[in-house]
């Protein structure tokens, strides 16, 4: 099973990475979000963890963009 503990703590880093990007602007959290997939890509060799993380990573970004939207609309 992939969804232990430290495996859920580790993703949630990323959505806190995230969101501290977005309260830079569009432009950091897009840096942000491009450099998460990167290190997704470099450092995990587990496809069903790599898939995880990728979602998170993107679904996060997603989220804080509409957020950013709705905020300077």
């Amino acid at each position: 099973m992939i969804l232990t503990i430290p495996v859920l703590l580790y993703q949630l880093l990323f959505v806190l990475v995230l969101f501290i990007a977005s309260r830079f602007g569009r432009t950091a959290l897009g840096i942000a979000a491009i450099v998460c997939l990167l290190w997704t890509l470099t450092h995990l060799f587990f496809l069903p963890l790599m898939l995880l993380q990728g979602a998170v990573i993107i679904g996060s970004y997603f989220w804080f963009r509409r957020r950013l939207r709705k905020k300077l609309a």
